[in-house]
């Protein structure tokens, strides 16, 4: 339910409702991914640590070996197996959960972390990975367990999401690839920070697509075009640099504008609506319409911005002569221009930097990698299925707002081909399946 502010004043721009940027001082974007790891695996499985620290965990698996060997000595070469290295955090992924211990709690990492908590909403994932453990790491296991409080979003973990989602489809696929990956625990630990990466990159780019669309509804995965990073691009290839790269470079500069136009309008201590949400609830409400038309005149003259002087006849007009002043005042010749240069830059460099490349005349596309796309691929086939016809896998990648021309389609298949995952049934592209390689 849309709580909307009783009164509706100016206030400075803020945006919590994508905490993966802020726009703050220098630094306030570079996020250490090992400490998102530890934050995500508190938010994944709903539990976090009860007491200590990875160096006092250390002494009590010291104590709990030492009691139980018949040479207390073989500690040593047991710590130095697993405790001088990372070679603990191979062990399960709850063991991440040490990572984000000397995480400051008010650092770009808890933020991004904070950012996955939104995404899950209420999925959590209840069963533990079934990892296959040797003797020494189950004494591990069963002495990390005495560290940690299990809970769920009502119990022991007290956070919980603070605003819907922007984008349902993307929260679906998230929830339906994290349960895949719970499934095949080793992978799950090899691949995770590369997982969380394209979800925040996935969820940017879509969030900035179809910010401009909040009149239609709830959003759907809009056409996003890449190539593989090791594939040619050039200008005839009208998808790829007409809704690739430059269309995110024009949407970007919407989204600090648009979301902190939204929060401006709503309760500062309720559950935050999604743009689209917001206009959904103006639209079935008539009776702030006059508020907002105030708002205008009000935001308009703190920005010294010149607006015209007809007032909208409905609230969803309003709404949107709202958004283009909160748009306006990032303008080139206005003092808060830089603010949403800064913003948009870092949105680019810090989220969306691995799928980014200049390719010369044909400029800034949006790439993957084939670590990247081996990764996609095995999401994308998920539980219960071991291979998918290309054109199935095609749709799938669509489903997640990942979109490739025909060439590049081509290509792909080339690639699938060459590291023997695939199955040809005849030259027909129908009769092309991929299988998993996990």
């Amino acid at each position: 339910m849309l709580r909307l502010r009783t009164e509706l004043k100016v206030r400075k721009n803020e945006v919590k409702s994508f905490p993966l940027i802020a726009n703050k001082q220098q630094g306030a974007n570079e996020f250490n991914w090992n400490h998102v790891l530890g934050y995500f695996i508190k938010y994944c499985f709903r539990n976090e640590l009860a007491k200590g620290n990875v160096d006092e965990f250390t002494y009590a698996c010291k104590l709990a070996f030492e009691a139980k060997l018949d040479v207390p000595e073989f500690w040593r070469q047991i710590e130095e197996m697993y405790f001088r290295n990372e070679e603990l955090f191979t062990i399960s992924p709850e063991l991440l959960l040490f990572k984000a211990s000397n995480a400051k709690t008010k650092s770009p990492d808890s933020r991004m972390g904070r950012f996955f908590l939104n995404l899950l909403q209420d999925f959590y994932l209840k069963e533990k990975p079934q990892t296959k453990l040797n003797f020494i790491e189950k004494e591990i296991v069963t002495t990390f367990n005495s560290y940690v409080v299990k809970g769920t979003q009502s119990g022991t973990i007290t956070e919980e999401s603070n605003e819907e989602p922007f984008l349902p489809f993307i929260t679906k696929q998230f929830a339906i690839d994290l349960a895949f990956l719970n499934t095949k625990p080793k992978y799950f630990l090899n691949s995770l920070i590369d997982f969380l990466r394209l979800y925040a990159f996935l969820y940017t780019t879509q969030l900035s697509i179809n910010l401009g669309t909040w009149r239609l509804g709830e959003p759907s995965a809009k056409k996003c075009y890449f190539i593989m990073d090791h594939e040619r691009a050039s200008e005839e290839r009208t998808w790829v640099k007409d809704f690739g790269y430059k269309q995110l470079n024009r949407n970007f500069d919407k989204v600090f504008p648009y979301l902190a136009m939204a929060e401006s309008l709503q309760e500062s201590e309720s559950t935050k609506l999604p743009l689209w949400k917001v206009a959904e609830h103006l639209r079935l409400d008539e009776t702030r319409l006059t508020d907002l038309n105030a708002y205008i005149v009000s935001f308009a003259e703190d920005r010294g911005l010149a607006i015209d002087e007809t007032e909208p006849k409905n609230s969803l007009d309003a709404l949107e002569k709202l958004l283009e002043l909160s748009r306006r005042q990032f303008g080139k010749a206005e003092t808060r221009h830089d603010v949403n240069v800064k913003y948009k830059k870092d949105i680019e460099a810090e989220i969306c930097g691995h799928f980014i490349q200049n390719r010369g005349r044909a400029g800034r596309v949006l790439v993957f990698n084939q670590d990247y796309i081996m990764l996609l691929t095995n999401l994308a086939i998920g539980n219960g299925r071991e291979q998918l016809r290309f054109h199935e896998l095609v749709l799938e990648f669509e489903a997640r707002g990942v979109f490739f021309d025909k060439q590049s389609q081509r290509v792909l298949v080339d690639f699938y081909e060459r590291i023997g995952n695939v199955q040809r049934m005849s030259d027909s592209g129908d009769a092309v399946y991929v299988r998993k390689t996990v």
